[in-house]
């Protein structure tokens, strides 16, 4: 069957390329008969968003053929249990130098999430790209950043997924957006690491992830109430970020999980 890929941003005092704030965004792959639902609820989530309410709002509906489809499985989840910001911002840098990243690289990563990444602080579209060794910024446009876009979770898959980590507390649709997210990324070839904390005010955790190490949260990376947040993903060798990019945008399907490392979460 074919599929449809389905993209929503949002953004309050106009749009993104105007200078607007982000305000929200999401990613799906469904079939025919999702595609009504699933944009009513990308239209619902940009217009009620913590971060306020949005003057331009941007859904986009593609056709993906089938053939077209990547079918990856799931990074492998677990937890590091932290007692505060501080101790969450320590695990973050002992993930990413476990995953290959280089000390300095991950601490100005960390630096950057929390005064706001965005060029005049603030919330970026897309996500940092980072020298892994270096701790050099290479996307082209800071403002944007860069996008993954094109993926989603193969239905019955999503289903086991969240009964077999409902025991564990875990099993949020937040988490399984961010787990598919990080399972695309961790997956291209110059990828070494990803480091994300949510920018909504409401949530304060987040995660590293590596195909090394899998998908690490971690509860408590900022305050409540913290509007800040963002992505960084540290690479190693790429010539080209336009076609980095275009590796993350090509569409794919989160199918059956890994086997748990450790089965904690």
């Amino acid at each position: 069957m074919d599929y449809y890929s389905v993209r929503m941003r949002a953004a309050a005092g106009g749009a993104h390329e105007a200078g607007g704030q982000h305000i929200s965004g999401g990613e799906r792959l469904v079939g025919a008969e999702e595609l009504e639902a699933t944009v009513q609820k990308l239209l619902r989530r940009a217009l009620t968003h913590e971060l306020g309410q949005p003057d331009f709002v941007n859904l986009t509906v593609e056709k993906v053929a089938s053939a077209d489809v990547t079918q990856l499985p799931a990074l492998p989840v677990t937890q590091r249990e932290v007692q505060s910001v501080c101790e969450g911002h320590a695990a973050a840098v002992e993930e990413l130098l476990q995953a290959g990243v280089a000390l300095s690289a991950a601490q100005k990563a960390v630096a950057l999430l929390v005064q706001g990444p965005a060029p005049h602080g603030g919330v970026m579209r897309g996500a940092i790209v980072m020298d892994a060794d270096t701790g050099a910024r290479l996307e082209s446009d800071p403002a944007r950043g860069v996008r993954v876009t094109q993926l989603d979770w193969e239905p019955r898959a999503l289903a086991g997924w969240k009964q077999r980590m409902s025991r564990l507390g875990t099993a949020h649709e937040r988490v399984a957006e961010a787990l598919a997210l990080a399972t695309k990324v961790t997956a291209a070839a110059d990828t070494v690491a990803e480091l994300c904390w949510s920018d909504d005010p409401g949530y304060v955790g987040g995660y590293v992830a590596a195909k090394s190490i899998g998908y690490v949260r971690i509860p408590q990376l900022k305050e409540p109430g913290s509007p800040l947040g963002g992505r960084v993903f540290f690479v190693r060798g790429i010539r080209n970020v336009q076609e980095y990019e275009a590796a993350l945008q090509a569409p794919v399907l989160i199918v059956e999980q890994t086997e748990q490392r450790g089965e904690q979460a």
